[in-house]
């Protein structure tokens, strides 16, 4: 341990101490504190090795820590190192098994001691995004933003994102904390996989299989349950690019039938509008007509009737200037008979073309 590398040193750690991951809990863990004290372990080395040990734990179907476990394990080290080296394997042996209450009951336990660890705190934050508490956002940007952020705690922040389906802008957070961990070197098959669930929920299909088809090649050599999971992600991705296609063409079928279904009623509304414009036109036509032959009509009688009275004023005038004229009493009598004449005549003459008129209305 003393002659290895700073990288082979959690490596070599989790070797070491594997083949007690089948046995009690607590004669692990206080091993692991001890050696992590011993040869001055970094937070980031502790927070591999404790991770690695925690999962082979859960592989070997061993228990959950508990407080007998956790007595023993302070009874031997009680240094924040020992609390902190239990909250790291209960936390992730928790998270691994996705026990989003339990784990948010302990968290509470652990941010009071533990308030500036990043993997706590992306502990805390996996467990309410997981359970879709309130400040499971908040807590998740305290951890990517904590200044001792690194591989682990935003594995651990990233899977609670992936987790967090509520959020409308999930696929974002994704996206944009992979970048990050891609930028600092910290990328391995799972943050593939992570981006390609959020290329696929952003419909972006292409980039989805290019990122899952990354995972699928950088995966070791049998993990199968690994390899299995990101197998369906895969043909996640092809089915709901083939439905999303589906979708479309649908889409555009009844686009279009709608379309000239529209048309086709449109062009049924115009053709009736115009039936009926060309009907009501033919109607003020005819109405048009008919007032102008009312009209006509209605002068032609005035003319005739002004004519007549005309005529009769000149006859009465020349009759009266007969009259007048006239020396004896047979010549004046003879000149009244003709203007009464005259009158009856021009009357009559008044009453026939009325007459006419209104036969010709009627008719």
């Amino acid at each position: 341990m003393a002659t290895a590398s700073q990288s082979e040193r959690p490596a070599l750690l989790v070797e070491l101490l594997a083949p007690k991951t089948s046995a009690d809990p607590a004669d692990w863990i206080i091993d692991l504190v001890t050696l992590v004290e011993e040869h001055g372990f970094s937070l980031s080395q502790i927070r591999l090795a404790a991770t690695d040990l925690a999962w082979l734990a859960r592989t070997n179907g061993q228990r959950y820590p508990n407080e007998d476990d956790r007595g023993r394990v302070l009874a031997a080290s009680d240094s924040r190192t020992a609390r902190l080296c239990l909250a790291y394997i209960t936390g992730q042996r928790l998270r691994f098994d996705f026990k989003f209450e339990q784990l948010h009951r302990a968290c509470v336990e652990w941010l009071q001691e533990f308030g500036d660890d990043a993997l706590v705190i992306a502990l805390a934050a996996f467990a309410a995004l997981g359970s879709r508490a309130s400040n499971g956002l908040s807590l998740f940007q305290r951890a990517v933003d904590a200044p001792d952020a690194d591989v682990k705690s935003n594995q651990v922040a990233l899977t609670g994102i992936w987790f967090a389906d509520h959020l409308p802008e999930q696929p974002q957070l994704l996206l944009r904390l992979s970048d990050e961990m891609m930028a600092r070197g910290q990328e391995d098959p799972i943050v593939y996989y992570r981006r390609a669930t959020a290329y696929r929920k952003l419909r972006r299909f292409d980039d989805a299989l290019y990122e899952i088809d990354r995972a699928i090649d950088g995966l070791a050599v049998g993990d199968n349950l690994v390899h299995e999971q990101l197998a369906q992600e895969r043909r996640a991705i092809i089915l709901s690019r083939d439905l999303q296609r589906q979708i479309d063409e649908s889409a555009q079928i009844l686009s279009e039938r709608i379309t000239a279904r529209i048309d086709e009623r449109i062009s049924e509304a115009s053709a009736e509008m115009e039936q009926r414009i060309n009907e009501a036109s033919a109607r003020l036509a005819q109405r048009v007509d008919v007032a102008q032959e009312m009209v006509t009509s209605g002068l032609l009688k005035m003319v005739e009737i002004l004519g007549l009275f005309v005529a009769l004023i000149g006859f009465l005038a020349g009759s009266a200037t007969v009259v007048l004229k006239a020396r004896g009493f047979g010549q004046q009598a003879v000149a009244m008979a003709v203007v009464v004449v005259g009158t009856l005549t021009f009357f009559g003459l008044l009453r026939l073309i009325v007459g006419l008129r209104r036969r010709a209305r009627s008719s």
